[in-house]
């Protein structure tokens, strides 16, 4: 298990179907994961990162996902906390306004996780539609 940094692994951001596509982790997207890491001072958990096409297919990624690596780099990840207990709407809140603070490209929030990117494009800010503040509303 290769060491990317200091909290991050190379393993935690391999694609999860098994099928061993080669990546190299960003620099800027690890120093902004280290940053926000740090911040927090808890541990985070890479949900998703790297994915090739057909996995990125199979989950209904977007066709030109940041999650597919360019030149074999990877440029997003999606992150929540490892402690279920801080996986609610403040803890995830919290952790999408440190990414944005970070500088992060790309932000998406979602219900359990954030999606962090380091396009090299332009900005860009999304809320998944099944994201809600309170239960019902």
């Amino acid at each position: 298990m290769a060491k990317l940094s200091k909290h991050f692994s190379q393993s935690e951001f391999d694609c999860r179907c098994g099928c061993s596509c080669e990546v190299i982790v960003s620099n800027d997207l690890l120093a902004l994961l280290e940053g926000i890491r740090v911040s927090l001072g808890t541990p985070l958990r890479i949900t998703s990162g790297a994915r090739c096409e057909k996995h990125n297919a199979r989950v209904g990624g977007a066709t030109h996902s940041w999650h597919i690596p360019r030149n074999h780099t990877l440029y997003a990840a999606d992150v929540t906390y490892w402690n279920e207990g801080e996986r609610d709407k403040m803890g995830i809140l919290k952790l999408y306004t440190l990414a944005d603070k970070h500088h992060a490209s790309g932000l998406g929030l979602y219900t359990s996780w954030v999606h962090m990117d380091q396009r090299p494009a332009k900005r860009a800010r999304w809320i998944d539609k099944n994201w809600q503040w309170a239960d019902g509303s």
